[in-house]
């Protein structure tokens, strides 16, 4: 039982610490790395506690500390997994034929698109070779380091890969995700391309985009991005943060 108390936690931080190896730390990996090593540490410590415990009389306050932290421990996985399956849910929601894309914006390093943003540029390249009809939306500012906006890098390289420069609308004031849709939204309106969007995300991504998209008065469906593995546990994570505050009943900033 010892060994399994350990090797969970120890597994897991291999597994948040491979994005920080390509300079990819952000407050998901921080915090799983965070909970890791407190797990292991408290694995370790466990038994002299133990020990400790038994001799100053203590036995009882340290059950109920062990208790404490197995139930919030719980809660957070039983939250994850309750999360986890909305992801799932949204991205089986597949478009309509020729339904208008949405490519939401990541990092652009320079001029070139992060590994995120690569994934979504396939994904949505893919998309619009599938439906020669479809058009696309590419979202997305320029913010601190990018030479070029995140839309610009989006349709660029749309355009390098075949696609149409006709067949792609750009959208590149946005800074978050709600901007992303909200933004997008706009052009629909004006361009008269209804209110049924495709959005191009990482698979992770796309339960927080189609919840803002409906408080749009869109309906979302889902063209999802392979996120990179070696990158996945630092966004999944992130996301899970940012999917836990869209659900509290007060914002949080």
């Amino acid at each position: 039982m010892k060994r399994l108390i350990l090797l969970l936690p120890a597994a897991g931080l291999i597994w948040f610490c491979i994005p920080a190896r390509i300079g990819i730390l952000n407050i998901g990996n921080l915090l799983g790395i965070g909970l890791c090593v407190f797990l292991i540490l408290w694995g370790l410590v466990l038994s002299p506690l133990k020990k400790w415990a038994e001799r100053s009389g203590h036995t009882k306050r340290l059950r109920t500390v062990n208790r404490v932290l197995a139930s919030f421990l719980a809660a957070g996985l039983l939250w994850t997994a309750i999360l986890s399956i909305q992801m799932a849910v949204a991205c089986a929601a597949k478009p309509p034929a020729n339904t208008p894309a949405v490519v939401l914006g990541s990092q652009v390093q320079g001029t070139n698109p992060s590994r995120d943003l690569w994934a979504r540029i396939q994904a949505a390249e893919q998309y619009l070779k599938e439906n020669p009809q479809a058009v696309c939306i590419a979202s997305g500012g320029q913010g601190p380091g990018e030479q070029i906006s995140e839309a610009v890098a989006i349709r660029d390289n749309l355009i390098k890969r075949g696609i149409e420069p006709e067949r792609i609308f750009l959208e590149d004031q946005s800074r978050s995700t709600e901007e992303n849709i909200r933004f997008s939204k706009e052009i629909l309106m004006q361009k008269g391309l209804g209110t049924d969007i495709a959005v191009v995300t990482d698979e992770y991504h796309q339960l927080r985009s189609s919840w803002l998209a409906k408080r749009q008065n869109l309906t979302p469906y889902a063209v999802n991005a392979n996120t990179p593995w070696y990158i996945f546990s630092a966004m999944y994570a992130r996301e899970l943060l940012a999917l836990t505050a869209a659900s509290l009943p007060f914002p949080v900033r």
